[in-house]
């Protein structure tokens, strides 16, 4: 996202000529600031005031102000690194109408003519509702490490996920080959098996299990550990399994994925006659690790990418409200709502066939 910001920025006041708000804590900033000035003239002035006083850098320092006139210092040296600078917060207020209403209009007293949103499902559907209660030009930008928005191939922050679960995939080998074990990881990617797909693929994980395929039985733990068993009694020396975040049990479970499958896969290891009844499974959870980190090459291209089409579409006066998509290596925007692309599960489905193949021992 700061790779985003910065390319965002840095288009509009070097090709567009246009001054670039940038909003702090997103909408929550937004209907903060709304709230504040609603219906006072004075408090309007005063807002405008501060922001024009305290521009750049010292706006971002000023932890008072919520809208920020960007300027090129106040992204210099920001591409690489992971989270954002704005910052990012939930706002459950704006799903209230007269709540946005009230954003829509302090955005129109500030001359605001273009919105662009970057984020995921919540963030974009926020997006689409400010464009169909506005006039406002309101360009969405994907932005999710869970990659499970099927309009376009890749969000940004995906690439850089899939790099840090790849990193850490490399330092739990080490462990599992000197001890003869079965790891167990859980990544994020909510309902989308992607992350956990991708990441396998790249590290060479010996397993990975993710959500599309429908609830995991006994019966179906019991042959994944099988499956473990039977490489090792051809002499494969340890297992690293991803398990995706969205995978659901049958019978429900309450506990973290990789919890589940430890006690399953142990359990299977030490039945009766077991050939490695002394094998053991370590679970772990890796959680928001997978959300920062340096930023890798391909998402800060991606990013500029997308700022360069949303800039396209802002100046475009034919142009209409939509979100920025990758689509075959082609950037381009598509209307909020746009169907899912069947080339992704097409696609997800043949990484999955290519890592059994490779996987196989």
């Amino acid at each position: 996202m700061n790779a985003f910001l910065r390319a965002i920025v840095r288009l509009g006041l070097n090709r567009e000529k246009i001054a670039v708000l940038g909003i702090r804590h997103g909408y929550r900033g937004l209907a903060r600031t709304a709230r504040t000035v609603k219906g006072d003239g004075e408090a309007l002035v005063r807002l405008k005031h501060a922001i024009a006083t305290h521009s750049g850098r010292a706006g971002l320092i000023n932890e008072q102000l919520d809208i920020i006139q960007m300027d090129h210092a106040s992204v210099s040296g920001i591409m690489g690194k992971g989270g954002t600078i704005l910052g990012s917060a939930r706002c459950l207020e704006f799903h209230r109408k007269e709540v946005r209403e009230e954003v829509i209009q302090l955005l129109k007293d500030l001359n605001v003519r273009a919105l662009v949103v970057v984020g995921g499902d919540g963030s974009l559907t926020g997006a689409r509702l400010l464009a169909e209660e506005s006039d406002l030009r309101v360009i969405g930008v994907p932005g999710t490490i869970d990659n499970d928005l099927q309009f376009t191939d890749m969000a940004l922050g995906v690439d850089t996920a899939v790099n840090t679960l790849v990193w850490a995939v490399d330092h739990f080998i080490d462990t599992a080959r000197s001890h003869r074990r079965v790891m167990v990881l859980e990544t994020m990617g909510r309902e989308s098996g992607d992350l956990a797909r991708m990441a396998g693929l790249a590290s060479g994980a010996e397993m990975i299990i993710t959500p599309e395929p429908g609830a995991l039985t006994d019966e179906d733990m019991k042959n994944l550990a099988a499956k473990i068993e039977g490489a090792m009694t051809r002499g494969r020396g340890h297992a690293i399994v991803l398990v995706a975040e969205g995978v659901q049990f049958d019978p429900p479970q309450k506990r973290n994925r990789a919890y589940v499958l430890m006690d399953a896969f142990q359990q299977y290891f030490q039945r009766p006659g077991a050939p490695f009844p002394d094998l053991e499974v370590r679970p772990s959870v890796l959680g928001h690790l997978q959300r920062g980190g340096h930023t890798t090459p391909q998402d800060c291209i991606l990013a500029a990418r997308f700022a360069d089409c949303a800039w396209k579409t802002i100046r475009d006066a034919s142009g209409k409200s939509g979100i920025t998509a990758l689509r075959k290596n082609v950037v381009e925007i598509v209307p909020y709502g746009a169907p899912d692309m069947p080339e992704r599960e097409v696609f997800s489905r043949e990484m999955d066939r290519l890592h059994e193949d490779l996987s196989s021992w």
